[in-house]
């Protein structure tokens, strides 16, 4: 990628996926995030850390910036977190160009008012949706919070009283799910198809605990999705790695939920040696990279290795290798906290595999401790 400038800014509230693929590809790479991942930190020339993205302000948000490029010709990868500081892109100086899409795209995508009228202006499905609660909700409705993420924003309806800056959805039964995408304003291929899974809807915990690769969806359903997309991507010009949230009912229809218009999460289900920042640059310049590796690669889970107590890293822990997320010796986590996450691949991917391995994980930094 020669006519890209080596040097990489990535800013996320988790930036490792993208910096290690980064330094993979040979890119120098400066990270801002929330974590300080001892991963992270491996490969990063430099790193600021953020505090949690809901505290920052606008203008520490640009400095950042600033800051890590240090006046340098760079590429900027916004990950996780974006949706909320999109605006200031069009405040950024001529040295650092960021890739990705459009201030217009982000807001058709990320404000949900103009989100849900896109959909209506297009005839695709969505959950009912509104945006005031000045009515009686029949069956199940939930409260989203706009420009948020990982599920921990969302809660029933009826327990939403004083909240800011939300809207309203029917709840869908069914199976939650994703694609990835690459798109380069014109075109886009359909990467993977995946199942979301969310740690207790029962208990109405909507908080993102696992992903897998390798849903199963029939050619009718996928022609859908590949429809729908292409259709985005020539309206808003998508550009880069992104992927598309939706709800499949028990009788395989098939309801949009949101765009998450950066690098996901869910692109780590992607084969290990996938250039995700040679496509992202590439992608967003209008060019439709080759895509050689072998797609769908063998079945996956991330899983999201949540703290039951507070727990304090023991020094000197011996990691698994599909451990990754890694904090540092001594670090803190409260009850509720990431730990870190697992990449289960090959025999090891069963839902209930995930339940196993964290739970030893757990049982095993404990008594570490």
């Amino acid at each position: 990628m020669a006519d890209h400038p080596k040097l990489l800014l990535i800013l996320a509230q988790s930036g490792r996926m993208l910096a290690q693929s980064a330094s993979r590809e040979g890119y120098i790479v400066r990270v801002a995030d929330c974590y300080a991942d001892t991963d992270t930190l491996r490969v990063a020339d430099k790193y600021l850390k953020l505090p949690p993205l809901d505290k920052i302000l606008n203008d520490e948000w640009r400095q950042t910036i600033m800051t890590l490029s240090d006046g340098q010709a760079c590429s900027l990868i916004c990950g996780t977190g974006i949706e909320r500081f999109y605006p200031l892109l069009s405040q950024l100086p001529s040295h650092i160009k960021f890739a990705g899409i459009s201030i217009n795209s982000f807001s058709q995508l990320c404000e949900p008012v103009n989100w849900i009228a896109l959909l209506d202006q297009l005839s695709f499905p969505h959950p009912p949706t509104v945006f005031d609660n000045n009515q009686s909700f029949k069956g199940k409705w939930l409260a989203k919070s706009a420009a948020a993420w990982g599920g921990t924003h969302i809660v029933d309806a009826g327990s939403a009283a004083g909240r800011l800056n939300i809207y309203y959805q029917q709840y869908i039964e069914g199976i939650s799910a994703s694609v990835v995408f690459l798109a380069n304003g014109i075109d886009c291929q359909l990467l993977l198809f995946n199942q979301q899974y969310s740690r207790d809807t029962r208990k109405d915990d909507f908080c993102l605990q696992a992903i897998t690769s390798g849903l199963q969806l029939d050619s009718k359903q996928q022609q859908f999705l590949k429809q729908i997309l292409q259709q985005l991507t020539l309206r808003l010009g998508l550009s880069g790695l992104m992927s598309l949230d939706f709800q499949i009912s028990p009788s395989g229809e098939i309801f949009l939920l949101e765009i998450n218009p950066r690098p996901t999460s869910s692109c780590q289900l992607l084969p290990g040696d996938a250039p995700l920042i040679d496509w992202q640059l590439m992608s967003s310049k209008g060019v439709m990279p080759e895509i050689h590796a072998e797609l769908p690669p063998k079945k996956r889970i991330l899983w999201f290795c949540f703290a039951p107590e507070n727990i304090t890293i023991p020094a000197d822990f011996n990691w698994p290798d599909y451990c990754y997320d890694l904090p540092a010796d001594g670090s803190y986590i409260q009850a509720g906290g990431i730990i870190c996450t697992l990449l289960l691949t090959q025999d090891k991917t069963e839902l209930n595999d995930g339940h196993q391995f964290a739970n030893k994980l757990i049982e095993n930094l404990s008594s570490a401790a």
